[in-house]
């Protein structure tokens, strides 16, 4: 019984893995880390993004810091139109990024207090599930933001068209993240 349990939620959070490293990891690391004409605030300028650009984004010029901040503009314009969406994703984004260590730190007591690891194990891997499939069903939404970012950047017109398709490919695969 608890092996299948196990079985059925390692589906999806091995499907999602598996999607994020050759989509979103390879990608990222073939074409992220190329230097652009034009900073993180200048295109967030450019765009008119008006919120805050996170501190780990400041004055970084290469194509996945600026893809972020075009997903991030995109993800606004999306915002106006599509609350309910957006904030869905970004609840996603957010139960993704806590679950698993704070689901792991839980089986870790859990199995200090004397409970069965078989249990354990089963209730992380269906809640680590469960924030996989939450990840793929906002996807959408996430490559939605895309393409309005992408039309944003293309009327923002930076100095470069290699650094704009640079920057293009990496905002495709930033649904996965």
């Amino acid at each position: 019984m608890w092996s299948i349990l196990i079985i059925i939620g390692i589906i999806p959070v091995a499907a999602y893995w598996a999607g994020r490293y050759f989509i979103y990891q390879k990608t990222t690391l073939a074409l992220g880390q190329h230097d652009c004409r034009i900073s993180t605030e200048d295109l967030a300028q450019r765009m008119g993004l008006v919120q805050k650009i996170p501190r780990s984004l400041r004055g970084k010029r290469h194509s996945s810091a600026l893809a972020e901040i075009v997903m991030l503009a995109g993800l606004a314009v999306l915002k106006r139109d599509h609350l309910k969406a957006v904030s869905m994703r970004e609840r996603a984004d957010l139960f993704a990024m806590a679950i698993a260590p704070l689901s792991l730190l839980v089986a870790v007591f859990a199995i200090f207090v004397g409970k069965s690891i078989i249990i354990s194990l089963v209730c992380v891997v269906i809640v680590n599930a469960i924030a996989a499939l939450m990840k793929f069903t906002s996807m959408t939404i996430a490559k939605h933001a895309a393409v309005v970012g992408t039309k944003l950047l293309q009327e923002a017109r930076i100095p470069r068209i290699s650094d704009e398709q640079l920057i293009e490919n990496c905002v495709k695969v930033l649904a996965w993240k």
